[in-house]
């Protein structure tokens, strides 16, 4: 678990440039980041809000893995995240515009939109924290890739927590945004960004691997090792 767990939270820090992108607008716009107050606090609420989000959404995916394989589907399962991924860092456009397009998601994105517009006009303490819990709901190719990792570990707690250790790893430079430094310079976030397909890809060849491996050990348990016999 613990070489699970690595891989999470690496698979994170690469993709943070990525996360960056796409929610450090959202964050800049949290009420009391506009007065100027609390700064620190918003953000590290913000923070565990959206790790809240990813943690239930990994328990939630670690169970459905565990269904799978007590259906006797393991190394389905092994070869198809493995493949996810895959598809992750060689396609990672196609993966998150397939995703965007299920129905779900379709009508998850909007409506959390909404719901965050709405936490941004007011004045709330609790807005920083519902807003991040809000925002690990929005559609990201990135979670979706981390996700196929949680499903892989087949257990409820397994997929929790490897889903909260891939928030962490997105965490420290999202708060480095958040309050306002730039003490991240150019040359590292590329080199965070090249680095996020290689993880993907390590990942997914070595969940295919296993799949692999598990058929294998099937195969050779039905077939009886030939014996040497002396005459």
């Amino acid at each position: 678990m613990s070489a699970w767990i690595g891989t999470a939270f690496a698979l994170g820090l690469a993709g943070s440039v990525h996360c960056a992108g796409m929610c450090g607008p959202l964050m800049v716009a949290l009420p009391s980041a506009r007065r100027g107050a609390a700064v620190w606090l918003d953000a590290v609420s913000y923070q565990l809000g959206r790790i809240g989000a990813y943690t239930v959404l990994g328990l939630l995916f670690g169970l459905v893995g565990k269904g799978i394989s007590l259906a006797g589907f393991q190394q389905l399962l092994a070869i198809g995240g493995g493949a996810v991924l895959l598809g992750g860092a060689l396609f990672p456009l196609v993966l998150e515009r397939k995703m965007a397009g299920l129905p779900v998601l379709r009508r998850l994105g909007p409506w959390v939109q909404r719901k965050i517009g709405v936490l941004l006009q007011g004045q709330s303490r609790l807005a920083p924290l519902t807003v991040g819990a809000l925002n690990g709901l929005l559609p990201c190719g990135l979670v979706y890739a981390a996700l196929a990792g949680a499903i892989s570990t087949a257990g409820g707690w397994e997929g929790g927590v490897f889903m909260a250790a891939f928030g962490a790893g997105t965490t420290p430079l999202l708060l480095v945004l958040m309050s306002g430094s730039c003490a991240v310079s150019i040359t590292w976030r590329r080199r965070l960004r090249r680095l996020q397909p290689f993880i993907l890809a390590a990942m997914g060849v070595w969940l295919i691997w296993r799949g692999l491996q598990l058929d294998l050990s099937l195969f050779e348990a039905a077939v009886p090792k030939a014996r040497l016999e002396c005459h």
